[in-house]
């Protein structure tokens, strides 16, 4: 068994913001810059709740794409993660939203957003979740 790696992740709203205009394609009901009311200078305002409600709304792909970057930018072993293939809310961790994520179908890591809109990101580790 691997020993576990914990990094910190900085998850900006800017991968939101990157993520949210692909939200707008197929429903024109959302307005079409939705990303401006993301912009990183909302950041400091946005408490670890209001994050994780944001990442909890996002469709599942788009969600699947904000855990596969910040596993991605958690250092060199995150860099083999090539897609997230399973992805589960988990209990909160010290009052943070937390999710586990399954990368390739192989590997299992931990994400806790945090209030200052980064997240602590911890794997690899054996996957327990389908």
């Amino acid at each position: 068994m691997r020993m576990l790696d914990m990094k910190r992740s900085t998850i900006t709203l800017a991968v939101l913001a990157a993520a949210l205009p692909l939200a707008a394609c197929g429903s024109s009901s959302e307005p079409a810059n939705n990303a401006a009311a993301m912009a990183p200078g909302n950041a400091s305002v946005m408490s670890a709740d209001a994050l994780g409600a944001k990442i909890r709304n996002l469709p599942e792909g788009q969600r699947r794409g904000v855990l596969f970057r910040a596993i991605r930018d958690a250092g060199p072993s995150g860099a083999s993660c090539q897609s997230v293939t399973a992805m589960k809310e988990a209990a909160s961790v010290n009052g943070n939203p937390t999710w586990n994520a399954v990368c390739d179908g192989t590997t299992q890591w931990t994400i806790v957003l945090t209030a200052d809109q980064s997240a602590s990101v911890t794997g690899p580790g054996p996957v327990t979740i389908k």
